[in-house]
């Protein structure tokens, strides 16, 4: 009892977070230092600059590119061959070097200027212009031996020109270019940049490559369409990053405006930000061979319309070293994900207030989960989530939702198929709010964790195995036949707890399913299993109590167990004999009210029924198909067709174990799709 109580606090007290919470609004309707309990300071805000594309970041300048391929726009900064986050330095010109002036290219080719015909007087270092340093201009036989290209592992045998933005302030792009850096290497300033309808594709490295900053903002023209590009094959490193996206980041980067971004990651990665990586608004269609948005200390997005193609993971954060970041946030927009591993990935929070998401992830539940090395999941996020609103389109080959530690949904409009489990949490899983529909139309086990309590909501779950399974266990755990996660079970450890809510479950293993102690004490409770052996309506280690709210199940009677004679509601076990699916349960009362009435969705030959005005002492008569009987409660909780207590091992021949299931399992693996 002193688990349950514990996860009862845990649950208010998120409920009680959650309810808490309100939004600083700003000018531009956003929230403002939003901090959820138990989540180390996250910062689940934006700044005004982030919503706000019209913010300019000192003197415009314009950019223009026109596909020429020696075109250098010398307010930007230089063009030349990248090399390391060190500049090369000026001692790489040469001082003998004869100046362009004193030696024109068509008249003194680069044999005719030998070093001896340059005397240093002419040639002063004061007298070499700056474009002499670009790459193109200096004799490759002139460049140090330790910075030509080929004894350098990490450049590119291609050398990109590079436009290089070296001071804070906004700049516009707009035009063609092809094999081009953009680097902003700014120091400490803040840089915008002014997407307005500009086409960058390095086949030889990242597009865009910011070095340094305090914050980018890439702001996207209205009316404008945009393609950044990175080539499919490239080695390029610089200090201790490699750069592996179209768009690199080593500063918070922020993407807002109303125009288009096309992005295509064709090394690695669509984008990514070694800090903060947010998307303030626009549409942004990402193709990534990997990670379609990575931002190492979170991911934000506040709005837009986001399209994600991804070859591994669709989103992700990964900062695993401060328990304040490595998490990703969602305040709106409309989200379309489709990823070869996990949809949504966190190394800490997943917070989702409102969003329009659909994810694809692994291929869908079509697939089958057969190794646990590979994570296949619609959201995924190491320590805890937490979901206020939105709607969701999960389809995963592996779990819908997944948290190694906590969920807590409290509103929202879910629709979930997974090879899997549907909802997943190690530990404490809460689902309350009226407004909170979730629909779980494929899973091997609709809802799992080990604590786990329901205080309302509309919830629907079809599950091949258990529909509500209180058991514990995690990802990582293979169980029998090879599934995943499927063989780890905490006896007597875990809890169901509803009190309200309008529940269905049509499974073909155990309706609810308690490692520990079930409890319900409100909410409409429909259970629709099948006619078969080792299942049961309701299963449960030590006690199963009803204390209020009403209860129809229906499904096996060789292995059923009752409530427990603890329970302080009416509560009936029947065996029924073999009925056929789309019979009517029907309960009434001594005087003819009908208080319960159930069309079956399956075959049964079991009914468990529990009503407020289900009494000791009173009459009823039950008619499920062609079965008739008149009973009379001698108890609060009331049996027919068996022996022993009421509420202990159920009907005679109920000598399970609880969660051994191993036979069921392999059949469910060979016949699961």
């Amino acid at each position: 009892m002193n688990k349950l109580k514990k996860a009862l606090c845990l649950t208010l007290v998120f409920l009680f977070a959650f309810s808490g919470c309100e939004r600083q609004e700003s000018s531009y309707d956003k929230p403002k230092d939003i901090i959820l309990a138990d989540t180390n300071g996250m910062d689940f805000g934006f700044d005004e600059e982030d919503v706000n594309a019209d913010v300019v970041f000192g003197e415009n300048v314009d950019i223009t590119f026109d596909d020429a391929p020696d075109t250098e726009d010398t307010s930007t900064g230089e063009s030349g061959a990248f090399m390391t986050e060190q500049e090369a330095p000026e001692t790489q010109v040469p001082e003998t070097q004869v100046p362009e002036t004193q030696v024109p290219e068509t008249q003194a080719p680069e044999t005719q200027a030998p070093e001896t015909q340059a005397p240093e007087t002419q040639a002063p270092e004061t007298q070499a212009p700056e474009t002499q340093a670009s790459g193109t201009q200096v004799p490759e036989t002139q460049v140090p031996e330790t910075l030509a290209p080929e004894t350098r592992k990490t450049e590119p045998t291609a050398v990109p020109e590079i436009t290089e933005i070296k001071s804070g302030g906004t700049y516009t792009l707009s035009g063609t270019k092809k094999d081009t850096t953009i680097l902003i290497d700014a120091g400490d300033s803040d840089v915008q940049l002014i997407l307005n309808g500009v086409t960058v594709q390095n086949n030889n490295g990242p597009a865009i490559y910011i070095r340094s900053a305090d914050k980018v903002i890439i702001t996207l023209a209205d009316g404008t369409v945009n393609t950044i590009s990175d080539g499919s094959n490239y080695s390029v490193t610089d200090s201790d990053s490699t750069l592996d996206a179209a768009i690199f980041s080593k500063a918070d980067l922020t993407v807002n405006g109303s125009g288009t971004l096309v992005l295509n990651g064709n090394y690695k990665h669509g984008i990514v930000s070694k800090d903060d990586l947010i998307i303030s608004s626009g549409t942004l269609n990402v193709t990534a061979k990997n990670v379609g948005l990575s931002g190492k200390d979170c991911v934000k997005i506040n709005s837009g319309n986001i399209t994600i193609n991804a070859g591994s993971d669709g989103v992700r954060s990964d900062n695993d070293e401060d328990t304040s970041k490595g998490y990703v946030y969602l305040y709106g927009g409309t989200v379309s994900i489709t990823a070869g591993n996990d949809g949504i990935q966190a190394e800490t929070v997943i917070n989702i207030e409102d969003v329009n998401l659909t994810v694809t992830a692994g291929g869908g539940s079509s697939g089958y989960l057969t190794s646990s090395e590979e994570s296949y999941k619609g959201l995924k996020a190491v320590s805890d989530i937490y979901i206020t609103g939105g709607t969701f389109d999960l389809n995963a080959k592996d779990d819908c939702i997944h948290s190694n530690g906590t969920i807590t949904i409290s509103g929202g409009k879910y629709t979930l198929s997974s090879s899997d489990d549907g909802i997943h949490a190690d530990t404490d899983l809460a689902i309350s709010g009226s407004a909170t529909e979730l629909t779980v139309n494929k899973s091997y086990e609709g809802i799992e964790a080990t604590n786990i309590v329901i205080t309302d909501g509309r919830i629907s779950i079809v599950a091949s195995d258990d529909g509500i399974n209180a058991a514990g266990g995690n990802n990582s755990t293979m169980g029998t036949g090879g599934r995943p996660g499927k063989g780890s079970f905490s006896f007597g450890n875990g809890s169901i707890q509803i009190s309200g809510g309008d529940i269905y479950i049509n499974m073909s293993g155990d309706g609810l399913d308690a490692n520990g102690t079930l409890a319900i004490t409100g909410g409409s409770i429909v259970v629709s299993g099948p006619n078969r052996g080792d299942t049961a309506i309701l299963d449960f280690d030590t006690t199963g109590n009803i204390t209020g709210g009403i209860f129809v199940g229906t499904g096996a009677s060789s292995m059923s167990q009752n409530f427990s004679s603890s329970s302080t509601q009416g509560a009936m076990m029947i065996a029924t004999g073999s009925q056929a699916s789309g019979t009517v349960v029907t309960l009434t009362d001594s005087g003819g009210n009908t208080l319960i009435s159930r069309e079956t969705e399956s075959e049964y030959s079991c009914v468990i029924l529990s009503h407020p005005e289900i009494k000791a002492g009173e009459t009823y008569t039950l008619t499920a198909g062609t079965y008739t009987a008149t009973i009379t409660m001698d108890a609060t909780v009331y049996s027919s067709g068996r022996t022993g207590m009421p509420g202990n091992q159920g009907f005679p021949g109920n000598n399970r174990v609880p969660g051994d299931r191993g036979a069921r399992k392999q059949e469910y693996q060979e016949n699961f799709n």
